[in-house]
C-alpha cells in the first residue's frame, strides 16, 4: 500500500503518459524526448477540420511492396513458457515466456537472442481468435518493464474481446541481450546541473556512447544485427509459434515503422493494422526534425491565441517565451527535480535551450499541453514548480530505453539515406531550435559522428521506399505532435489503399491513448477494419483546456470500501483511479488528491515512517494538531513534497487499525480545500 500512496502522491498518472511512445530520449543534460523519425516541412498547421474525412483509395490501389528474397533459411524459432520478468498489473491475468530467435538470420550458425514476451488474456467468454500485438515506440521502447505502471491506464481497454500481446522487441528491456546503454544514463545525470555549451556537452556524449559500443561489442553483440526488417521477422515468428492465424497490428511511434516493414516482408496473417502517430519508411528524420518542431509550437501559440480565456491570461505567448529562452540563456537558473520513483533529488540547471527542449517534450502529452501557456508565463515569474514536477518525470526515460538498439536502427536505416550539411542546415533555419537540437546526438547532426564508427547495417535501399499494401489500416494522428506530424499519417495513408486517416484536435503523440474518443474509434476499427470506423466524437473534442476552473462548488457524497474496510465522504465528480485514492481532475496535471485508507494491524507512528521514507522526507513530520471524530482522536501533520502541500491525518481504532486521510494540493489552493474536503473526510471516515 505505502509503494502504490506514494506513487500516486508524486504523479504516478504523469508517469503513465509519458513512458510509452514517447521514449526515445538520450538522457542529455536536459533531458530531451524520443527521436522520432519526420518528414517535409509542413509549415504552421491550422486546426484539423471537426470531422476528417478517410483518404480515398487510390486508382489504380496500390499492389503490395515487393517482399525482399532471404539469402538463408533461419533456424526454427522456438517459444517456452516462463515467468513473467516483469510485475503484472492489478487485476490482470498475464502469460509470459520467451521466444528464442537467431541474432543474425543470414548466418546459418548464428548465435541465438530471448525475447521477452507477456501475453494479456481477456476477460471476455468469447474473446476474437485474432489478438493485438502492441508494437512499442523508440527505436529502444522498453515495453515491458514499466508495464504496471501504466498498463491499466492506457491498454486495458484493448482486452474487452482481444488478447493484448506486449513485447521486448530484440535488443531492449527484459529481452537477451538488451542494448543498454548505463555509460549514458550516468553521464545525463552527472551533467544535470552544469553550466556547459553544446559543443562540449556533445562531446561528452559521445565519449560516453563510444563508451557503451565498445562494452556492447566486447561482450560479442553483433550490432549490425538489430534492423526493423530483423524485428519484423521475429515477429512473424513469434504470431506462427503463438499458434494465431491472424493478429492485429498495433504500432505507436517507431512502432509504425516496425508495423509497415511487417506489412511489407510478412503479410501474412496480418488482420488489420493502428498505425498511432506515423512514422514513414521513407522520409528522413533528422532533417525534419527542427520543421516539425517548430510547426507543433506555433500550434501551441496560435491554439492560446484562438482561445478567449487563454489569450486573456497568457497573451502574445510566443514573443512573451522567446524573452525568457534569452533571459534563462543569459542567467541560467537552477531548480530541484525528483525522480518520482526512487524519489532521489537532484540540482538541475535550466537555461533558456533546455525550456525549449522541455516545451518540445510536453507537446508529446496531451495532459501536459493545457498547462504549458501556464508553464511559460510562470518562468517568467521565476516560478518553476510545475515544471520541476515534469522534469522530474522525464528523467524516467532513460531507464526505458536502450539507446544501443537505438542506435543500431537509426545508424543503419536513416543516417545512409541522410546528409550531414542538410541535417545542420535544417537546424540553422530555426535558430530558437538550433541549440536544443544540436545537443542531443538522437535529434540532430550528432547523430552522423555516432554512426560513423557504431558498425550498423547499412539499409538497401528498400528501407528509404514508401511502403504499398492493401491491408486494412486505421492511421491516427495528433494536431500537436511535435515529431510525426498530421502530414506524415496524410503520406502514409497514400499508398495504402484500404486505410483510413484521422486527426485528432488538442492531442499530441499517442493518440490512441489520449482519450475515450481516439480509444472508441481504434475499438470501433478492430470491430470491423473493412468498414470506415464511427468518428463523430471527433466533432465534440475541443482544444486543451488552456485556464484551469478551480472555483466549483464541492458536494460531498458517501463511499464505501470494501478493500479498506471503510466508509466515508469524498467529492461528487472526483475519480477513483487507485483504491482509496480520488482524484479531482481528470488531467493527471491537476494535483489535487484526497486519499483515505486504512493498515490493519499497524501504529499511527509505523506508518508515519513508511509514509515518510517513501516520500524521501529528510525528517518525519512533527505533529501541527488534534482532532476528534466518531470516537477517534486523530493526530494532524503537514508538509510539502515537491512544491505541493500534504495534510495528513492518522488515527487507530480500538481493532488496531490505524486510518488515514491524505489531502495533497497546491499552495494557492490548500486552505479552502482543507475546509471542504480535508477536515470533512476526517469527521465522516469510519472502518468496521
Amino acid at each position: 500500500m505505502i509503494t502504490e500512496l506514494s506513487r500516486m502522491i508524486i504523479f504516478i498518472l504523469i508517469l503513465a503518459l509519458l513512458l510509452s511512445a514517447c521514449r526515445t530520449q538520450a538522457p542529455t543534460p536536459t533531458p530531451v524526448p524520443p527521436t522520432e523519425e519526420a518528414v517535409s516541412p509542413t509549415g504552421t498547421a491550422a486546426p484539423p477540420a471537426a470531422t476528417p474525412e478517410p483518404t480515398d483509395t487510390p486508382e489504380p490501389p496500390p499492389t503490395d511492396t515487393p517482399v525482399p528474397t532471404p539469402t538463408e533459411v533461419p533456424p526454427q524459432s522456438v517459444w517456452e513458457e516462463a515467468d513473467c520478468q516483469f510485475d503484472i498489473p492489478a487485476g490482470q491475468d498475464v502469460a509470459c515466456g520467451y521466444l528464442t530467435v537467431p541474432e543474425d538470420r543470414s548466418q546459418p550458425d548464428s548465435p541465438t537472442i530471448r525475447l521477452h514476451v507477456g501475453i494479456f488474456r481477456t476477460p471476455s467468454d468469447d474473446p476474437a481468435p485474432d489478438p493485438i500485438i502492441y508494437l512499442e515506440g523508440g527505436p529502444g521502447g522498453n515495453a515491458l518493464e514499466p508495464v504496471s505502471l501504466i498498463f491499466n491506464r492506457r491498454f486495458a481497454r484493448f482486452l474487452e474481446n482481444r488478447d493484448f500481446i506486449m513485447v521486448d522487441q530484440r535488443g531492449t528491456g527484459l529481452s537477451e541481450p538488451a542494448l543498454d546503454c548505463p555509460e549514458v544514463t550516468k553521464l545525463g545525470y552527472e551533467l544535470l546541473d552544469d553550466d556547459i555549451g553544446v559543443e562540449e556537452g556533445l562531446e561528452l556524449q559521445l565519449e560516453a556512447i563510444f563508451a557503451c559500443h565498445d562494452r556492447l561489442e566486447e561482450e560479442g553483440i553483433n550490432l549490425a544485427a538489430y534492423t526493423s526488417a530483423a524485428n519484423a521477422a521475429d515477429l512473424n515468428d513469434l504470431r506462427q509459434a503463438l499458434g494465431y492465424e491472424e493478429w492485429n497490428l498495433f504500432g505507436l511511434s517507431y512502432g509504425t515503422r516496425l508495423a509497415q516493414t511487417i506489412m511489407r516482408d510478412h503479410p501474412e496473417g496480418i488482420r488489420s493494422v493502428i498505425l498511432d502517430s506515423v512514422y514513414p519508411v521513407q522520409l528522413d528524420l533528422y532533417t525534419a526534425v527542427p520543421e516539425n518542431a517548430s510547426r507543433a509550437f506555433q500550434v501551441l501559440f496560435e491554439g492560446c491565441a484562438a482561445d478567449p480565456a487563454c489569450n486573456a491570461a497568457y497573451p502574445d505567448l510566443e514573443n512573451v517565451l522567446f524573452e525568457i529562452v534569452d533571459e534563462l540563456n543569459a542567467s541560467p537558473v537552477l531548480i530541484e527535480i525528483t525522480n518520482p520513483l526512487t524519489q532521489e533529488s537532484y540540482d538541475a540547471l535550466l537555461n533558456g535551450d533546455s525550456l525549449v527542449g522541455f516545451l518540445f517534450a510536453s507537446l508529446y502529452s496531451a495532459e501536459i499541453i493545457p498547462v504549458l501557456p501556464e508553464i511559460i508565463y510562470d518562468a517568467r515569474e521565476g516560478n518553476f514548480d510545475t515544471l520541476a514536477l515534469i522534469q522530474g518525470s522525464f528523467l524516467l526515460n532513460a531507464d526505458f530505453v536502450s539507446m544501443g538498439m537505438q542506435f543500431s536502427v537509426q545508424c543503419g536505416e536513416e543516417i545512409p539515406f541522410s546528409d550531414e550539411e542538410e541535417v545542420a542546415a535544417a537546424a540553422e533555419a530555426h535558430p530558437e531550435l538550433e541549440n536544443f537540437i544540436d545537443s542531443a546526438p538522437n535529434l540532430g547532426a550528432g547523430i552522423f559522428a555516432v554512426c560513423e564508427n557504431w558498425g550498423a547495417q547499412e539499409a538497401t535501399a528498400i528501407e528509404n521506399e514508401p511502403v504499398l499494401s492493401n491491408i486494412n489500416t486505421l492511421i491516427l494522428a495528433g494536431e500537436y505532435d511535435p515529431i510525426t506530424p498530421p502530414a506524415w499519417g496524410q503520406l502514409v495513408s497514400e499508398n495504402l489503399s484500404n486505410s483510413f486517416y484521422l486527426e485528432f484536435p488538442g492531442v499530441g503523440h499517442g493518440v490512441s491513448i489520449s482519450g475515450e474518443c481516439p480509444l472508441s474509434v481504434v475499438l470501433s476499427f478492430l470491430d470491423d477494419p473493412s468498414t470506415e470506423p464511427d468518428s463523430s466524437c471527433i466533432a465534440t473534442m475541443t482544444g486543451p483546456q488552456f485556464v484551469r476552473e478551480t472555483s466549483a462548488e464541492i458536494v460531498l457524497v458517501p463511499f464505501e470500501s470494501d478493500t479498506f474496510g471503510i466508509s466515508g465522504v469524498v467529492p461528487d465528480g472526483w475519480t477513483e483511479s487507485a483504491p482509496g485514492v480520488y482524484a479531482r481532475g481528470s488531467s493527471a496535471l491537476d494535483p489535487v488528491v484526497i486519499i483515505q485508507q486504512a493498515a490493519p494491524d499497524t501504529s499511527p507512528a509505523t506508518l508515519l515512517a513508511l509514509l515518510s521514507s517513501s516520500l524521501g522526507l529528510e525528517e518525519t513530520p512533527e505533529a501541527a494538531g488534534t482532532r476528534e471524530a466518531n470516537g477517534l482522536v486523530w493526530t494532524l501533520y503537514e508538509t510539502t513534497v515537491q512544491g505541493l502541500l500534504l495534510d495528513i491525518a492518522l488515527a487507530q481504532d480500538e481493532a488496531g487499525t490505524t486510518l488515514l486521510v491524505l489531502l495533497q494540493s497546491p499552495a494557492e489552493e490548500r486552505d479552502a480545500l482543507y475546509e471542504a474536503v480535508f477536515l470533512p473526510a476526517i469527521d465522516a471516515l469510519t472502518s468496521g
